[in-house]
């Protein structure tokens, strides 16, 4: 993990997070093409971060996904799992992550989760933030996803999103109770544009890929 990238990550958050936030300040979220083996990424993260497990596609994703919650949980790491309730509840999970579209279709799904479990949430857009404030406080999302942040390899030709859509949807988060993150394009040089910003951590593939041998 790049220090001076962690370090921004740090102070955003005790600016911005505060000393209840639940969210922590670095959120690594795997990934089936850019980070087809995740545990030396995850391996290199500092105590007290977070993971969301995502791998969708892979052909033994429970297996996977047990061993990486064993590390976590060895490690003091926030284990997620991406969009699948039942594996959450099978690997005893922290959490869960859900994709900007069950916001948005299916936002009753945030009552149906265990009341222990911490949530989170994508958000590209000014009315996803809007409609997941509609959702009832003691089930909303702890954290929210904004992205893209800046350009991303994840999502080549996508325009990030405007400065000020930021600025709104994270003070929206913040009259909300939701800990905004950052997500996309963020390396140890563009977090340096976020030092005025009111995101309070940030999350990312590339930080990881960065400093992980490749295993392609």
């Amino acid at each position: 993990m790049d220090k001076t990238l962690l370090k921004q990550a740090r102070r955003l958050n005790r600016r911005n997070g505060g000393p209840n936030c639940l969210i922590p300040p670095i959120v690594l979220m795997t990934d089936d093409q850019r980070l087809p083996d995740p545990e030396p990424a995850l391996r290199a993260l500092p105590s007290g971060s977070m993971v969301i497990f995502r791998h969708y596609d892979h052909p033994q994703r429970a297996k996977l996904g047990a061993k990486l919650r064993a590390i976590c949980r060895a490690r003091g790491i926030l284990f997620l799992v991406a969009n699948d309730v039942g594996l959450a509840l099978r690997l005893d999970a922290d959490g869960l992550h859900f994709p900007e579209y069950r916001a948005l279709t299916d936002p009753g799904i945030y009552q149906r989760i265990p009341e222990h479990f911490m949530r989170t949430s994508a958000c590209h857009a000014l009315t996803t933030i809007q409609r997941i404030g509609l959702i009832p406080e003691a089930a909303r999302p702890d954290g929210v996803l904004i992205s893209p942040i800046f350009p991303t390899q994840s999502h080549p030709g996508a325009n990030p999103m405007s400065p000020s859509d930021i600025r709104q949807i994270s003070r929206m988060c913040h009259m909300l109770g939701i800990t905004p993150i950052g997500l996309g394009g963020i390396t140890a040089q563009t977090i340096k544009n976020l030092r005025t910003s009111a995101l309070a951590s940030i999350a990312g593939i590339g930080f990881s890929v960065a400093n992980t041998p490749s295993t392609r």
